[in-house]
């Protein structure tokens, strides 16, 4: 478990090095505002399946 939480930080650290290595500061606030719309619709979306479980809605 500490073996796979390890290698996904470590994949996130190369990635964020690629992205200030190969992006200009215009990019990567697109890249920073595009991640944070999607971390919003991925809650979003957690909700809204919280909420139907909450309803009685299993079967989804």
């Amino acid at each position: 478990m500490i073996g796979r939480l390890f290698r996904l930080l470590l994949l996130f650290a190369v990635l964020y090095a690629i992205a200030r290595w190969l992006l200009d500061r215009r990019q990567r606030a697109s890249l920073r505002e595009f991640i944070s719309t999607l971390a919003t619709a991925l809650l979003a979306a957690s909700a809204i399946f919280v909420l139907l479980y909450w309803l009685g809605f299993h079967q989804l």
